[in-house]
């Protein structure tokens, strides 16, 4: 590191910061201005600050702050495709056959899915698959409805070399941009992704319909398409009326415990699928005795009288 530090065995200052700025969690950074001693001044998200902005959030002062984020507004509201996927130098994006060059500008009016992934993350080399599956499906659902190229997927790599980028993009059916363009970890900052994989989409006029892209395909499959507000909540209605006919309580084929089934409202929430390892949220079977929980589809169920304690 090339700044200061506090002596390694000054247990005492650091134990004192700690409590003062109510350490929970590193890394962590807080930023004193200077010549004021005001506790609301002091900035305490400075990890993502930098995350967010880089050495423009330089020198963190209110009014500074203040201006970034009315850049970021109006960036928001000035974001189109042409101007989120192309540069000076490139107005193309990459398709199948290798090579193939596809105009940025024949994607306007689409609705458009941004997949942030890369071959060394496992996570996202297992969604993958279930995306490819969901993305043909919506590709044969928009095609019976008049309009075949409705729905499109950009590939955003993380890769680390260009043999990783072309082996993963292979296993794809979708669009990419070229590897290594900048385009690549400007898209990443814009929208402030901060795990892969990631599916950001985008509407038919090139604003941000959500960054949740990945959950809604989890929870919803094809249906989450287009996946509007309106969608999503007439989905949730749906399922809340599905949830009517559901059992109470299940045995899992995954596990010894009793599960019952649990929404947002009553002791559920965000969750992690322990069947699938994907996120859940809404309805699921939860075991309140070891907090094992799964999605509702994921349950295999099983009779209690063949469940064998270990």
């Amino acid at each position: 590191m090339p700044w200061l530090s506090i002596p390694f065995s000054d247990l005492e200052t650091k134990r004192a910061l700690n409590s003062k700025f109510e350490i929970e969690a590193i890394p962590f950074l807080v930023i004193l201005q200077p010549e004021d001693n005001k506790y609301e001044a002091t900035i305490h998200d400075g990890v993502e600050l930098l995350n967010r902005f880089g050495v423009q959030a330089f020198p963190f002062t209110k009014e500074r702050l203040e201006e970034l984020e009315m850049e970021e507004k109006e960036k928001r509201e000035s974001q189109t495709l042409i101007n989120l996927l192309t540069n000076h130098d490139r107005d193309y994006l990459l398709g199948h056959p290798a090579a193939k060059q596809v105009p940025v500008a024949s994607l306007v009016g689409k609705t458009l899915g941004l997949y942030f992934s890369a071959q060394w993350c496992l996570p996202g080399v297992k969604f993958t698959p279930k995306l490819i599956s969901i993305y043909q499906k919506i590709k044969q659902m928009v095609v019976h409805k008049g309009n075949e190229d409705d729905f499109e997927i950009v590939f955003v790599s993380s890769d680390r070399d260009q043999a990783a980028f072309d082996s993963y993009f292979n296993s794809m059916p979708w669009l990419t941009l070229p590897f290594g363009d900048p385009a690549n970890k400007i898209l990443a900052k814009h929208f402030d992704v901060k795990g892969i994989p990631c599916l950001v989409i985008l509407g038919p006029d090139g604003k941000t319909v959500t960054k949740h892209g990945r959950n809604l395909i989890n929870l919803y499959k094809e249906n989450a398409y287009p996946f509007t507000e309106a969608q999503v909540d007439l989905l949730e209605k749906q399922i809340d009326e599905e949830a009517k006919s559901l059992p109470k309580s299940k045995y899992h084929a995954g596990h010894r415990h009793e599960l019952g089934l649990v929404s947002e409202g009553t002791g559920g929430g965000p969750f992690i699928c322990c069947d699938c390892d994907e996120q859940g949220s809404g309805w699921a079977y939860l075991c309140l005795e070891c907090g094992y929980e799964v999605h509702t589809k994921c349950v295999r169920a099983v009779d209690r009288g063949s469940m064998v304690d270990s």
